[in-house]
């Protein structure tokens, strides 16, 4: 971090920015307490509360940390000792993110569903209920186009989910798959939560919305003391009023989530062909590729356009929604195979109304419901599709279009 890296003579600057971990690796790597301790939130200074669980029930005029009061450990029963990051130009506080894969994706949305399934009975549903929403979840599957890694599951294997169908539940499809099943109260409360993340995994959202979507997640963990109890507030749910502060250092939240490293594994584990020296195998297949494919994943500025469904529903720049029908074929020869379609036949929704009104207009986050009978077709460019979208028949002849927001 400074002299750099000397590589054939050239020296190549290192900058850290940021270590991100679970919950359990954070407090582990700062030598502070774990999540399950008095003096457990690596955020604030709040004293928890043991209730069979440790809880933090406190939303507002708290006493953040800061890298000064870490460093001189102002709260003692927050540390177990000195973190060798100390050693270095980091900031032990702004510089470990919450990592919203483990901490709502996999804790919060999780511990809702859960509650819902098997929790008490003023906040549990019916079996009927249950089955209906894995129905519901089973028919969407169809819908969900193949840049979601997963397809929805049924709520009987809740048990096995992993967290990128949490996050399809929380942004996308939970909204739909709920309503008008789950007490009004519970479901008001849910789009709240759906709303604020939303928000802030978008890049384009989070810049302009990040103080709204803060606001959203203090009523949320308010609410949820009110509907579930003070043991629901458990640190998963208190790390919700701080999760929000993320994005005006990192610009959203994907940008500093588990979520790349744990796709990376994917690959990374098609290298190891047997269990006999894993990492060596790995060295061996990394040293073996070229340099530009041995990172995981890479943006890229063009949005790969399709004519088949589930993959052809699209956000457009005019924020009208489309669905391809086909592409041209205005290249030929060897250039086909190098160059991309650039004009596409489409069916555009011209007039679009907003999927729900509260606790935000969801035209904010590009959700609309469209009418076919309001459809035209028409020939679009490609400089006119700006997002990708799930869409979804809400009712005959209406459909609902939700652009992907998230970082893939």
């Amino acid at each position: 971090m400074q002299n750099g890296i000397i590589v054939n003579n050239r020296t190549i600057s290192v900058m850290l920015r940021c270590i991100t971990c679970d919950a359990p690796a954070r407090a582990m790597v700062k030598g502070a307490k774990l999540y399950s301790g008095y003096a457990g939130c690596d955020k604030c200074t709040q004293r928890g509360k043991w209730l069979g669980r440790m809880t933090f029930a406190e939303v507002e005029n708290l006493e953040m940390r800061t890298d000064v009061s870490f460093r001189n450990q102002s709260q003692p029963e927050h540390h177990h000792g000195v973190s060798p990051f100390c050693e270095l130009p980091v900031d032990m506080v702004l510089q470990f993110p919450i990592d919203y894969m483990h901490q709502c994706c996999l804790g919060v949305m999780r511990k809702l569903l859960l509650s819902w399934l098997r929790g008490k009975p003023a906040v549990r549903m019916s079996a009927n209920n249950a089955s209906e929403i894995s129905r519901r979840l089973i028919e969407l599957r169809r819908c969900v186009p193949k840049l979601f890694s997963r397809k929805p599951r049924s709520l009987l294997e809740v048990d096995r989910w992993k967290a990128t169908e949490f996050r399809l539940f929380l942004l996308y499809i939970g909204k739909l798959v709920l309503k008008g099943i789950l007490r009004d109260e519970l479901y008001n409360n849910f789009l709240i939560l759906s709303v604020a993340m939303s928000f802030l995994v978008s890049p384009s959202l989070a810049r302009v919305h990040h103080e709204y979507a803060q606001q959203l997640l203090v009523c949320f963990v308010s609410q949820c003391r009110a509907l579930y109890g003070d043991e629901f507030l458990t640190y998963n749910v208190h790390s919700l009023v701080h999760i929000a502060a993320e994005v005006d250092r990192f610009g959203s939240l994907d940008n500093c989530s588990a979520f790349m490293f744990e796709n990376y594994l994917q690959q990374l584990k098609r290298m190891v062909r047997s269990g006999r020296k894993p990492l060596t195998q790995l060295v061996k297949r990394l040293s073996e590729m070229p340099p530009s494919e041995v990172v995981g994943h890479q943006a890229t500025n063009d949005l790969l356009i399709s004519a088949k469904a589930p993959n052809n529903a699209y956000i457009l720049h005019n924020c009208k929604c489309c669905e391809v029908l086909s592409c041209s074929d205005n290249v030929s020869g060897d250039e086909a195979s190098h160059q991309l379609p650039d004009l596409f036949t489409c069916r555009v929704y011209e007039h679009v109304q907003p999927l729900f009104t509260t606790p935000c207009d969801s035209r904010i986050m590009e959700t609309f419901v469209v009418s076919s009978t309001d459809a035209s077709i028409v020939e679009l460019e490609r400089s006119k599709f700006r997002a990708q979208a799930i869409m979804v028949e809400v009712k005959k002849s209406q459909y609902c279009f939700m652009a992907v927001l998230h970082d893939l």
